[in-house]
C-alpha cells in the first residue's frame, strides 16, 4: 500500500506546483486581480474542483505562492553568500553569481510581490521578513569586507536598496554594457577594484564565476 500512497502524494505535490506556477504568473501579468480561481482554472484548463483537491482555499494557495517566492527570489542569495566562508569579496561575487548571471532570481517577482503587499497584511508581513534577512546577509557580507558594524548597516541598505530599485524601475541595460558597469560598482559598493582589471564583459562573467581574475594572454 506504501507505493499508491507515495505516487498519490507526488501527483498531489505536481498537481499544486502547477497551482503555485500559475498563481506567479498571473500575480506577475496581472497583479493581484489575477489571483482568482475561475482564470487560474482556465490557464491550467482545469475545473475549480480540481483546486480543492489540493488546496483548502485561495489563501493556502496564497500562503504557497509566497513561499514559492522566498525560495526562488530570497533564499538563493542568502545561501550562496553563506556558502563561500568567511571572504566578504568572495561572498560579494556570490551574490553577483545569483543575482546577475543565473536566470532563478526574477526582479518581476519582486515587483509583483511589492505591489501585493500593499493590499495584504501577510504579504507585507513575509516581505519585510525577506528584506531584513536578505539585508542582514549584506550586512554579513559587508563586515566581512572589513567594515565596521553602522559602515556595513549602511552600505548593506545602500547595495540593496539600489538592486530594489534597479528592479522596480524595470531597467534593461545591455548585458553586456551590465557587465562592465559592475566593475564601478562593485568600487562604488565595496570599495574594491578587483574588477576592474577585467576589459570585456566576459572576463567580468568569469572572475564573477570563478572568483579570480583573467588570465592575460601576452604576445
Amino acid at each position: 500500500m506504501a507505493e499508491p500512497n507515495r505516487l498519490a502524494d507526488k501527483m498531489a505535490d505536481a498537481a499544486r506546483a502547477a497551482w503555485v506556477a500559475a498563481a506567479r504568473d498571473s500575480l506577475i501579468a496581472s497583479g493581484v486581480s489575477g489571483l482568482n480561481l475561475r482564470g487560474l482554472s482556465a490557464s491550467l484548463g482545469v475545473t475549480t474542483g480540481a483546486f480543492y483537491s489540493v488546496f483548502s482555499g485561495l489563501e493556502d494557495l496564497h500562503e504557497a505562492l509566497r513561499q514559492r517566492w522566498i525560495d526562488q527570489n530570497v533564499t538563493p542569495m542568502i545561501e550562496a553568500i553563506a556558502a563561500v566562508g568567511d571572504d566578504g569579496f568572495m561572498q560579494y561575487l556570490a551574490a553577483l553569481r545569483v543575482t546577475i548571471l543565473e536566470d532563478g532570481i526574477d526582479p518581476r517577482f519582486d515587483n509583483a510581490i511589492r505591489d501585493w503587499a500593499h493590499s495584504s497584511p501577510r504579504t507585507a508581513e513575509v516581505l519585510a521578513d525577506a528584506d531584513t534577512l536578505r539585508i542582514a546577509a549584506l550586512e554579513r557580507m559587508f563586515l566581512a569586507l572589513g567594515e565596521d558594524e553602522k559602515r556595513a548597516m549602511i552600505r548593506a541598505r545602500i547595495a540593496y536598496f539600489h538592486q530594489v530599485g534597479y528592479g522596480t524601475l524595470e531597467i534593461h541595460d545591455d548585458p553586456d554594457e551590465r557587465l562592465l558597469n559592475l566593475r564601478y560598482y562593485a568600487e562604488a559598493l565595496t570599495g574594491r577594484r578587483d574588477l576592474l582589471v577585467c576589459t570585456s564583459a566576459d572576463e567580468v562573467r568569469q572572475f564573477i564565476l570563478t572568483g579570480h581574475p583573467p588570465v592575460k594572454v601576452t604576445a
